[in-house]
């Protein structure tokens, strides 16, 4: 969080952080609470609230198992209905589903609903069991059903392929930043990345995990939703080598090879003319969080970028077992 101005003076005041527990439905939850403090008053803003109300509800989440937003928006989504009728579907109040979509987390009961209309067979016995569509809206909803079970037969290998490249749970944990792995995102972020700052292989892998971990940092999940591993030379993508190579092999961007000082072979990245960033993918907080990226890193070398994720508690507290990063690490980045 940026320095704000406090409202008992004229200082300008920096964020601090401590660990707490905080209560949630009959539960404890440990999380970093962030706040202010100026002349005895200790504060918080709606900024710093969303982040620590985030954690609590990323862990609860987990431990029982229940979709996140994303996932429950896009069940939805797929059959192309609104929220109000997926309401009536699952046999939730009218406005339920939309508020489980806005955040709010549901049920164990509800949840377990929610999971079993993702198979669009089983969301098919509860449409025909339930009366929220006419004659003509049902005839509409079971075509669009039998098209998505078709669909899924045939995207069995493309499925089979993203499971090797990510090499990551699909399930939203600690490990991925509650959000599961989004390829269509992580392609176009090595886009946008290599267009402004055309790095080398060892400085892009570290720009990934500083766009991951900075944007949990303030909104309290990943943009890409990748696992990283603490290696000799940083904290990278577990997965790396497969993702890299995807981007050079269906031509998202190039690649330079380079004779460098020490003999070795050098990656340097460079944009393909031919593709344009597609920014629709992408939330506004999203954008901002590329963008800050940039800038923070236009003007340092790979050297500078290196030395600085050497800094980084991640890769300190990991590097040793070349162990996976929890994104707790987030709140403690030292590039802001």
């Amino acid at each position: 969080m940026k320095p704000i101005l406090s409202p008992f003076s004229d200082k300008m005041l920096t964020i601090q952080s401590r660990r707490e527990k905080i209560p949630f439905r009959k539960e404890e939850f440990e999380v970093v609470h962030h706040f202010y403090q100026d002349m005895g008053h200790e504060f918080t803003t709606t900024e710093t609230d969303e982040v620590t109300l985030q954690q609590v509800y990323n862990q609860y989440r987990e431990k029982y198992k229940l979709p996140f937003p994303e996932q429950i928006q896009a069940i939805r989504e797929k059959y192309q209905i609104s929220a109000s009728k997926m309401s009536e579907v699952l046999g939730f109040g009218i406005n339920v589903y939309r508020q489980y979509e806005s955040g709010e987390v549901p049920n164990q009961s509800n949840a377990r609903l929610i999971q079993l209309a993702k198979d669009p067979e089983e969301f098919r016995k509860l449409v025909l069991l339930s009366d929220a569509f006419n004659e003509k809206e049902q005839e509409k909803i079971l075509k669009r059903i039998e098209g998505l079970i078709q669909e899924e037969k045939k995207d069995y290998w493309q499925l089979i392929i993203n499971e090797y490249l990510l090499n990551a749970d699909a399930q939203p944990s600690a490990k991925n930043g509650y959000l599961s792995p989004n390829l269509a995102k992580i392609q176009q972020v090595i886009v946008y990345l290599v267009q402004h700052l055309k790095p080398w292989k060892t400085g892009l892998n570290k720009l990934l995990f500083y766009t991951d971990f900075g944007h949990y940092r303030y909104h309290g999940k990943s943009l890409m939703g990748l696992q990283y591993r603490a290696i000799p030379l940083g904290t990278v993508p577990s997965n790396y080598d497969k993702i890299l190579a995807n981007a050079l092999e269906t031509d998202l961007i190039q690649v330079e090879y380079i004779k460098l000082t020490n003999g070795n072979m050098g990656e340097k990245y460079l944009p393909n003319p031919q593709n344009t960033f597609n920014e629709s993918l992408f939330s506004t907080e999203e954008l901002k969080t590329l963008q800050s990226v940039v800038e923070n890193f236009k003007d340092k070398t790979t050297t500078q970028i290196v030395a600085l994720n050497h800094q980084e508690q991640a890769w300190i507290d990991n590097h040793e077992q070349r162990g996976l990063v929890d994104y707790g690490y987030a709140f403690g980045l030292r590039w802001r």
